[in-house]
């Protein structure tokens, strides 16, 4: 789906009463979005691309809601190898129902391992030996912690790399060239 579309269909999903326009969205099987993302994830001639929303109906979707993204996006920090020039990302799309509650539900910046990032970014201006430019912080905090729990070496390059994955390039390369002036 593109954009516009996802817009669309999440005003749908909170307002199921609203009269909102059809989007232009097609529904795939798991079959047939794997096969997709396996042949480039190359938008089509409407813009769009592989969109995968996963539902949270429970507490306990919640817990492995990353293990289930994870599935389906396995290279969140490594090159895929199904990408090739043109291709998008699969943009991950989490809906949570709005009465459920993880643990200790609260903002990302108060979660305690950020909290920790946070506090030696103020003291240091750096976290894991890399010179964090402020308004790019929160993207390089969840991604050093992202690394981290995936037992890989973080780096200004890692944490690069990886955000890249997910961002246009013109932004990726801001953001890595602004990491690597450290």
């Amino acid at each position: 789906m593109s954009a516009h579309d996802l817009e669309l269909e999440l005003h749908r999903w909170r307002d199921p009463d609203a009269d909102v326009e059809a989007s232009g969205a097609k529904p795939l099987s798991l079959e047939d979005a794997l096969a997709y993302r396996d042949a480039g994830n190359l938008p089509d001639a409407l813009g769009r691309s592989l969109r995968l929303v996963l539902h949270v109906n429970d507490a306990a979707e919640l817990s492995y809601l990353q293990q289930k993204r994870l599935q389906f996006e396995p290279d969140f920090h490594d090159a895929p190898t199904w990408r090739r020039e043109g291709s998008r990302p699969v943009n991950v799309v989490p809906l949570r129902r709005a009465d459920v509650r993880g643990a200790g539900d609260r903002a990302w910046w108060d979660e305690p391992a950020v909290a920790r990032l946070e506090e030696e970014w103020s003291r240091t201006g750096v976290v894991e030996g890399i010179r964090v430019p402020a308004e790019i912080r929160s993207f390089v905090y969840k991604t050093v912690l992202s690394l981290r729990s995936a037992g890989k070496d973080v780096t200004a390059d890692s944490v690069a790399d990886s955000i890249a994955r997910w961002l246009p390039p013109e932004e990726a390369e801001q953001i890595r060239a602004a990491l690597e002036q450290t």
